[in-house]
């Protein structure tokens, strides 16, 4: 029997073209994906901070100036600062792993050196999944491995044929479903992910999103165009491993199944805080020093 599946709601998307596109996903999705923007500007900070605009406006602000308080405010990344803090203390000293019979061997040799096929080593792929649980609460790390079939194992090991990961952030998990094994055990039986598809059939205002299960794995693509049917297959495979892939690390688990707890939730809401502060002090300088007439426009 599924259990803390709470089914499916639709959110918007916005494509590179401006337009708005309602995709179905989790209803958990639909309830935390603000919250977790707000976690990953608080995070990066800077001009994506900026873009958030949780700097509080003032009732008869207009547009103007509040865009230029917003510019002129000030930011100190707490959030960062604890994360790397935390981070650089787990991984003070590198970890030791036993690979038994597979210790040396060409392919584990070549993962623990590029584990993601974009240059990270497996220690720093991992440092990686710790800072990103530790922003949202949780993130999955998908293995994959490539669809060219070969003859030899020589074949594979000229070719880099061999199972990579990927990191996969809260806001591209669509949909997931839990179903408790006879032995107690919960397993994934069900993932939806946003992707970044750059096959050459990928065309302007279209998402792609990837579903796996254990019986298969399905792509389809959304255009928004077909209100009846805004879900189209574009293909289609046997998912011959069995099951889903992927592992759903926490930084902190809470009361709902696949949604964690982040190490900077609180602080991000103090960061916040003092951001606003800054603001008003800054304010509070400037009318000090040169005095205005505030009335409203009847007067």
């Amino acid at each position: 029997m599924a259990q803390d599946v709470y089914g499916l709601t639709t959110t918007s998307f916005t494509d590179n073209t401006g337009k708005s596109i309602s995709l179905p996903v989790h209803q958990d999705y639909d309830q935390y994906i603000n919250h977790w923007r707000f976690l990953k500007r608080s995070y990066l900070g800077g001009a994506e901070y900026k873009r958030g605009m949780y700097l509080k406006r003032y009732q008869y602000e207009n547009e103007g100036d509040y865009l230029q308080r917003l510019s002129q405010a000030a930011e100190d990344n707490h959030c960062r600062s604890i994360v790397h803090t935390y981070n650089s203390f787990l991984y003070r000293q590198s970890p030791k792993r036993d690979f038994g019979w597979l210790e040396g061997s060409p392919e584990i040799e070549n993962f623990l050196e590029d584990a993601d096929f974009e240059g990270r080593t497996w220690e720093s792929f991992m440092r990686d999944v710790n800072i990103q649980s530790s922003i949202y609460g949780h993130c999955l790390v998908l293995v994959d491995r490539p669809e060219t079939q070969v003859g030899t194992r020589a074949e594979e090991l000229e070719q880099g044929i061999r199972p990579y990961t990927t990191i996969i952030t809260p806001e591209n998990i669509l949909n997931w479903r839990f179903v408790r094994q006879a032995n107690g055990h919960y397993e994934l039986t069900e993932l939806t992910l946003l992707e970044q598809d750059e096959r050459p059939y990928q065309r302007t205002g279209e998402f792609f999103v990837r579903k796996w299960t254990p019986e298969t794995i399905e792509l389809f693509s959304y255009d928004g165009k077909d209100v009846k049917n805004p879900m189209k297959q574009v293909e289609v495979k046997p998912n011959t491993l069995g099951k889903v892939p992927a592992v759903w690390v926490y930084a902190n688990r809470g009361p709902i199944r696949g949604i964690g707890v982040s190490d900077i939730d609180s602080i991000a809401q103090a960061q916040r805080f003092l951001g606003n502060c800054y603001s008003e002090a800054e304010q509070l300088i400037s009318l000090t020093n040169h005095p205005s007439l505030v009335k409203t426009r009847s007067v």
